[in-house]
């Protein structure tokens, strides 16, 4: 089945035997961040159970469904109040603009087929989180800020205790690996960043400084290992890798040279053979 809509996920709720689904390389991966891309997976999928080969905890699944409700409801927000419509609309024609935004609002509704389930769900905790904040931090959720456990694995600092931060989903990596800088001592041009949630195996690599905790998926509770890069082993491992390619190209090269070598031989039997027949 091709996935290049979101519609076409929406479309797999059809199939309540559906556990785990893995997506690599279409058009929804290849413009969102991988994060973005499987917390509103999680959302939309209600009965899905393993994304990625990466199983899904009740946690994460509250957390996806709650951030998920939120954007839609911001996007019904500005539909209603006219920030999602054309640019040249009249502003005297009130009634066309209000045919408009109920227009809009029509088709938030019909691309988010799961919103109502989930507002329902969630909407009595949403809004005790938001009166919680205060009225400075209307329309922010909770899942806004998240509590990370940051850990080192490096031999020089593993000993260390971890620091155990609330830190906005927004934070770029590259400002995680200053504050571990500064915590364990460590280069921030030599570090290595994997972050890992409650039974997930296969940890995932912060490869990108520039990209933010919630581009990754990054989700309260999660764990982000500090590693340090071992600069004489990636310098072995270059110089091996370097071997195996030189060596590939003399063993291409010999090959290469042997053939030419039978070729020639081949030429000089056929010619050979033609010389006396002709005598």
């Amino acid at each position: 089945m091709s996935i290049s809509s979101w519609s076409a996920i929406d479309s797999l709720d059809a199939m309540p035997v559906l556990r785990s689904l893995r997506l690599r390389n279409t058009p929804l991966t290849s413009s969102l961040g991988v994060g973005e891309v499987r917390s509103t997976t999680i959302a939309r999928l209600p009965n899905l159970e393993f994304f990625n080969a990466s199983p899904i905890s009740e946690r994460e699944r509250t957390e996806a469904e709650r951030r998920y409700v939120s954007h839609v409801a911001r996007d019904l927000l500005m539909a209603s109040s006219g920030t999602l419509l054309p640019v040249d609309q009249s502003l005297n024609d009130e009634k066309t603009g209000c045919d408009e935004a109920n227009t809009k609002e029509a088709q938030i509704h019909a691309r988010h087929p799961r919103f109502q389930i989930l507002l329902e769900k969630h909407k009595d905790t949403m809004m005790s989180s938001s009166s919680s904040s205060g009225p400075d931090n209307q329309g922010n959720i909770g899942e806004d800020v998240i509590g990370l456990t940051i850990r080192s694995m490096s031999a020089a600092s593993c000993h260390m205790e971890p620091l155990r931060k609330r830190i906005p989903r927004s934070l770029k990596v590259g400002r995680i690996k200053a504050m571990c800088a500064r915590a364990f001592g460590l280069d921030i041009d030599l570090q290595a960043l994997h972050f890992r949630i409650e039974n997930d195996p296969f940890p995932t690599e912060l490869d990108d400084a520039d990209h933010t905790l919630s581009y990754y998926g990054v989700t309260d509770g999660a764990e982000i290992l500090v590693n340090e890069i071992d600069i004489e082993a990636r310098e072995r491992e270059k110089a091996q890798k370097t071997e195996e390619h030189d060596r590939r190209v003399e063993e291409q090269e010999q090959h290469v040279t042997v053939l030419q070598s039978m070729q020639k031989n081949d030429h000089r039997i056929a010619g050979a053979e033609t010389k006396r027949t002709n005598i």
